[in-house]
């Protein structure tokens, strides 16, 4: 092999080495895909659309630390923020819907320091839970988090499945 051809061979081999995260990230992704997968093909008539996305937070959670543990108070939040997006979309809201959850939660007597808010939208659950779990590849794997609620309705006026996630500290 001539030397500038040498050159060229081991920039290339060697490039994807440089990058150490992106190999987590690829593994991320392969889960991800497979889970995607598994929600895509079981049947909706036999789960709860809700019990799905639930099933693929702690999918999404699992190794990374501890398990997300459901509250029933952050699941009543994702329940508001759900509809208060569905209101919004059906056109009857008077403000849109927020997307900082931590003062709802306040409302209901949460008293922790931090709450993130996840959403998605689909054709069918498994297409708004694909669109979630996007939307929170860095947030639901943080440890940070421990408590967590989730919502999903069906849209009546778009005819789109909206689901959400709220994670609290």
């Amino acid at each position: 092999m001539r030397a500038e051809a040498q050159s060229t061979f081991r920039r290339t081999v060697t490039r994807p080495q440089a990058y150490p995260r992106m190999r987590g990230v690829g593994s991320a992704m392969i889960t991800f895909a497979v889970l995607v997968a598994s929600i895509a093909l079981a049947p909706s008539a036999a789960a709860d659309s809700a019990d799905n996305l639930r099933t693929a937070v702690t999918a999404v959670r699992a190794g990374a630390c501890a398990p997300l543990q459901s509250d029933p108070l952050v699941e009543q939040a994702a329940k508001e923020v759900v509809d208060s997006t569905d209101v919004w979309l059906n056109r009857k809201g008077r403000v849109p819907p927020s997307d900082d959850p931590l003062p709802l939660m306040r409302d209901l007597g949460y008293s922790g320091e931090k709450a993130k808010q996840l959403q998605g939208a689909g054709v069918n659950d498994a297409a708004a839970i694909k669109g979630l779990l996007l939307q929170g590849y860095l947030d639901i794997p943080d440890c940070s988090f421990s408590k967590f609620g989730v919502s999903m309705v069906r849209n009546q006026f778009t005819n789109y499945y909206l689901a959400a996630v709220v994670l609290a500290a």
